[in-house]
């Protein structure tokens, strides 16, 4: 499974506190109540930051080596193991979040969807970035990182391929060589907003956290609230 591997070394390799701020005030800004859920919480720094916020909020996400990660750093912060394309709780959120480019990492978002909408109340909002169609071309020309990392030497490179981006991990530890590959599908953006109109979602659209609408960029922000 991807990031069992990477989990031990994530923060290291991509913790960025202002990027987590930015995150959590796009959150204040937009969601509904105080009761949220967020799917593909990684190793916690988000979660953690909306809690000392004074949200109740349950992190989730499929990795038990990234939920042990945010454990033992944050074990005030609620956790549950689940799969975003497939779950089934018995209580309805506020707020659903889901960031970090996290919705790329699945081929099809339509059931994500669905069990977002099941899970959230009536004027509830539903908070998520994704790649913007800009990543593919800056990765067209592979990148390559190397260095070290807790003392391991290691290289990260991503590419892109036709609607994928490619990343690739080697941590060269004393007692052998790790690797994951990660692979991102890179939606086209009247699609996703087609798919979340039709699930009765009312859309306002953001590119790098703030700018309106859909612009170049990065990440697109999309805050859809739950109309039926």
């Amino acid at each position: 499974m991807i990031y069992d591997s990477l989990a031990h070394y994530y923060d290291a390799l991509v913790k960025d506190d202002e990027a987590t701020i930015r995150w959590c005030d796009f959150v204040d800004r937009h969601a509904k109540g105080n009761k949220i859920l967020e799917l593909a919480c990684g190793s916690g720094e988000i979660s953690h930051e909306l809690t000392k916020r004074g949200y109740d909020l349950l992190a989730t996400d499929i990795s038990q080596s990234m939920l042990q990660e945010l454990n033992q750093k944050y074990p005030e912060v609620k956790t549950k193991q689940l799969d975003m394309t497939n779950f089934e709780l018995d209580e309805k959120y506020d707020t659903i979040i889901c960031f970090c480019d996290s919705i790329n990492y699945l081929s099809d978002y339509r059931s994500m969807f669905d069990r977002v909408s099941d899970h959230l109340r009536s004027g509830g909002t539903f908070l998520f970035d994704m790649h913007s169609l800009d990543r593919l071309a800056e990765f067209k020309e592979m990148f390559i990182e190397e260095g070290y990392i807790l003392d391991v030497p290691y290289q990260w490179t991503i590419v892109s391929d036709e609607d994928c981006i490619h990343q690739h991990f080697v941590f060269y530890q004393k007692d052998g060589m790790i690797q994951e590959q990660h692979v991102q599908h890179v939606f086209d953006p009247p699609e996703v907003i087609d798919e979340l109109q039709i699930r009765g979602f009312k859309l306002k659209i953001y590119t790098d956290f703030d700018l309106p609408g859909l612009q170049m960029g990065e990440k697109i922000f999309i805050v859809g609230e739950k109309t039926i």
